[in-house]
């Protein structure tokens, strides 16, 4: 129980600090951009290694980092919203930058975690499926583009793990399971949708998920 405990208030303080590096940031942009996928990285990178221990930790500081980002994105682009002018072409342009916040968010938070659990010497794959689950989850909380999330998650695991020890066949494959398998509890549909856009190959790499969920 204690334990439990423990890992939301890590999952809040890390979200908090993820949230408050960025935000400033997407205040400039209006999103999360290319450029600021580092930062998220570097954030969560960080905050794994100051926790360390087991692969569950490295998974409870990626969930926080996640929601913090997703929650900063939600937070600037529904302010940005309600100031823009009406009309359908502001609110094509909201979606579109929400969408693509929230997948490079998803790719800088398991770009972090393959990287600080290698550093931790840590199990990471637990870790990039939770993180990618729970990028589809908050992705679904806000109304983004979940395939734009799941396809971040995914790229992220494969551009970390060709960096460290981690198996990037191995580390493709726990962030498209995790993200199929967040989709499918929003909707058979929504399963089938991110299985087709995880699938494949991405970034030179032959993605196959671990889950029967969304196959067509």
């Amino acid at each position: 129980m204690r334990m439990g405990v423990g890992r939301m208030v890590d999952e809040q303080a890390i979200g908090a600090r993820v949230k408050n590096s960025i935000i400033g940031i997407i205040r400039g942009t209006g999103e999360i951009t290319e450029a600021a996928v580092e930062t998220v990285a570097s954030t969560v990178q960080t905050a794994i290694k100051e926790a360390g221990g087991t692969g569950a930790a490295a998974g409870s500081v990626a969930v926080g980092a996640v929601k913090g980002a997703i929650d900063a994105v939600g937070d600037v682009t529904g302010q940005a919203a309600e100031t823009a002018a009406d009309g359908v072409t502001a609110a094509v342009e909201s979606a579109s930058k929400v969408g693509a916040s929230v997948g490079n968010a998803a790719k800088g938070a398991v770009i972090g975690v393959v990287r600080g659990s290698a550093e931790a010497g840590t199990e990471s794959l637990e870790a990039i499926g939770q993180t990618s689950r729970t990028v589809v989850a908050e992705a679904s909380a806000v109304g983004a583009d979940i395939t734009t999330a799941a396809l971040g998650a995914v790229e992220g695991a494969i551009e970390a793990a060709k960096n460290t020890t981690v198996n990037v066949e191995e580390a493709a494959a726990a962030a498209a399971t995790g993200a199929i398998e967040a989709a499918g509890e929003v909707s058979e549909a929504a399963a089938v949708r991110v299985r087709r856009s995880v699938e494949g190959t991405i970034q030179g790499v032959k993605v196959v998920a671990k889950t029967t969920i969304g196959k067509e």
